[in-house]
């Protein structure tokens, strides 16, 4: 957790300077810390800042005492200001109103160093200053008490430039364990913090993640539809539970709202009838917002019991990257829960990939209880770049060849991969080019299961699996894939009840004013695309549902009471995976409360507030941090709230862990009393 000291920086003006701020200082230093025999280490930098006019210099002195003993490190931070009002006299003797200029460069006049101090870095530009008033000092001292991890190196880099600080931090051995030097930022530069994206100071390092902006409100008079695909993919959550519990801050990029809310079990009623879904609406009061309403819409698959048999191609990333942690150790035990759940009718394929295909390891068209398809897959080993085209490749024609051997089964690729492709093709849609598959009748549904936190790629394998015909996965641990793909879990996920699946919804503008979309941002479609039949719009697993949350401006009159008016329509279309036939579906969204499940319809609109209100982090909106925190606060009050027995489950146990974590990254550091 990184602690910031108060701002220590005022304006100050004396016979007409300005106090505004120009000047750019860079601060290099490193740190060794060992766990050894008690020892003391200072550090002193001296930071000076110049604004011409008559010219004002402010001399900081950062100094950094790390006591070493034991278990505990003790950082002593000792900030001295001095602000001296002079004047500047050059080598020819004419007075100036400052050297400094917003160019100079470290080791420059103007640059880091304090005039006359020995602990400066770099050389100390000479000058002759001329005092207008006496010097003012301001000492503080901070003490924080962290662990101490053995044999810990640490470089930082710390810029101090206009209207922003930046931190840059390399080659820590663990990450989790690194000591922080603090230097304070001036409060007269810094930039207004709605404009800054949100930075988390203790991430996983080569993460990647795509900051998706989240859809505003929409005045219903201007536009009265929302058109998007359906979705039961959860990854986001699990990444963030992930994240939390190693102790890492989530990236608000990694957050994708509706995937939040799509990962907890809401109860609905199953439809009545096995061809069509089950559409459930209701609203309830907004939490956050006593103007507000959220409107709740769910779609209840049936179960569905599908003889059909399947081909399924195990696509196993062995490249370097999979060395770390665990990860080779998850896939390997996935896998082996496929082969071992699939059936005596099944078909299996196996493709071990680096930067290239291992063609030893490849295993085609063979019965799952096979002896060779387990000694491959226990064979998967790190080593190499990652080929994750070359793997696909490979997969798409094992898995055509299976298709035209056996037509009347279910053809599913699972790619197993931390998803950071290095060799030839490195994004998704080229992948997905090069792997195309050209019979939409009988299509290959291509499933991607992520694993792994550092040197992740977010990106790569939920646009292949959204726009792959499947679904997407995260596991980080061993037993979770063997959870997921325990035989009765698997025969459901492997059985699809409806293809190319979108919804819309048309809102009736004599009762609600404005509606805004949480999530879903990159599933949006144009209102055009809804009628047409397309590959990139979900597959829904039988017996899955799916939830959509809107915030909603009711207009005055309407009354969640009288249930007799309409607030709008909602349209479904599917194809029936089997036959190809489409299918559409409506459903009338009234003002009525939930009628059975109160709590758990709370609890789903508290999932997506958080999650779209952190996901807004990255966003340049009037919603500032601090902001965000209190919402975020106020969420966590309300969710307290939720009554037993969802309250004693796992699901609500683990949101609740990570709202509080959220809640402790957005927290803004504390008042200093000081003015601008």
């Amino acid at each position: 957790m990184t602690y910031k000291t108060p701002n220590l920086f005022r304006r100050f003006r004396s016979d007409g300077a300005i106090g505004v701020a120009l000047m750019v200082a860079v601060l290099t230093f490193a740190s060794v810390i060992a766990c050894s025999n008690t020892e003391t280490v200072v550090e002193t930098v001296i930071v000076e800042r110049e604004v011409p006019g008559p010219t004002i210099y402010q001399t900081m002195v950062v100094e950094k005492e790390v006591v070493v003993s034991g278990e505990t490190v003790v950082h002593t931070v000792v900030v001295e200001k001095e602000v001296v009002a002079a004047k500047s006299t050059s080598d020819d003797g004419r007075e100036s109103a400052g050297a400094a200029g917003p160019s100079s460069q470290p080791g420059e006049p103007g640059a880091a160093g304090a005039p006359g101090t020995s602990e400066a870095p770099g050389e100390t530009t000479q000058r002759e200053t001329i005092p207008l008033s006496e010097p003012e000092i301001v000492i503080v001292e901070v003490e924080r008490i962290v662990e101490v991890v053995k044999e810990v190196e640490v470089e930082k880099i710390v810029e101090i430039e206009v209207e922003k600080l930046v931190e840059a931090e390399a080659a820590a051995v663990h990450p989790t364990a690194e000591p922080e030097v603090v230097v304070p930022a001036p409060a007269a530069t810094a930039a207004p913090m709605q404009a800054q994206q949100f930075q988390p100071q203790h991430q996983p390092s080569a993460t990647t993640f795509q900051n998706t902006l989240r859809s505003p409100f929409v005045l219903t008079a201007h536009d009265d539809t929302s058109t998007f695909s359906l979705d039961t993919d959860r990854t986001s959550f699990q990444l963030a539970l992930n994240w939390a519990r190693s102790g890492y801050e989530v990236d608000p990029a990694s957050v994708r709202a509706e995937e939040w809310v799509n990962a907890f079990n809401y109860d609905y009623d199953p439809p009545r009838h096995g061809d069509s879904f089950n559409i459930q609406t209701d609203i309830i009061q907004h939490p956050l917002d006593p103007m507000l309403h959220i409107g709740r819409i769910a779609f209840q698959a049936p179960e569905v019991r599908n003889d059909m048999p399947l081909n399924v191609t195990l696509v196993l990333d062995g490249s370097g990257s999979m060395s770390s942690g665990n990860r080779v150790m998850i896939a390997r035990e996935a896998a082996e829960a496929i082969r071992s759940n699939m059936g005596d009718d099944d078909l299996v394929s196996v493709v071990h990939f680096d930067d290239r295909v291992k063609d030893g390891l490849t295993e085609r068209y063979m019965k799952p209880s096979h002896v060779r398809v387990h000694e491959s897959i226990m064979a998967l080993e790190p080593d190499g770049g990652t080929n994750v085209q070359a793997g696909l490749n490979r997969g798409v024609e094992l898995a055509n060849e299976m298709r035209r051997r056996r037509p009347g089964a279910l053809n599913y690729i699972i790619l197993m991969s931390d998803g950071v492709a290095n060799v030839d093709a490195t994004n998704p849609f080229a992948i997905l080019e090069s792997a195309a598959d050209h019979n939409p009748d009988n299509p290959l549904r291509l499933i991607t299961i992520g694993v792994g936190i550092e040197n992740y790629n977010d990106v790569l394998l939920e646009q292949l699996a959204q726009h792959g015909n499947g679904w997407y996965r995260y596991l980080s641990e061993p037993e979770e894939g063997r959870i997921l793909f325990d035989r009765e879990n698997w025969l459901a996920l492997s059985v699809p009840f409806a293809d190319q699946t979108r919804a819309q919804v048309t809102w009736n503008q004599n009762n609600v004013n404005s509606w805004r979309l949480i999530g879903y941002e990159n599933r949006v479609t144009s209102d055009e695309s809804f009628t047409q039949a397309m590959k990139k719009f979900a597959e829904i697993p039988a017996g899955t549902a799916t939830t959509v949350f809107f915030e909603l401006e009711l207009n005055a009159h309407v009354a969640l009471e009288g249930y007799d008016t309409s607030l709008g329509t909602v349209e479904l279309r599917w194809v029936t995976p089997s036959t190809g036939d489409n299918n559409r579906q409506h459903a009338v969204i009234e003002p009525k409360p939930p009628v059975s499940d109160e709590d758990l319809a709370k609890f789903g609109a508290i999932v997506a507030l958080a999650a779209d209100r952190y996901s807004g982090l990255n966003e340049y909106t009037g919603e500032t941090p601090g902001m965000i925190h209190l919402a975020l606060s106020d969420l966590a009050t309300s969710l307290s709230t939720i009554r037993t027995p969802f309250a004693n489950t796992n699901a609500y146990q683990d949101f609740r862990f990570v709202l509080n974590s959220m809640v402790g990254n957005t927290e803004p550091p504390p008042r200093t009393g000081y003015s601008r």
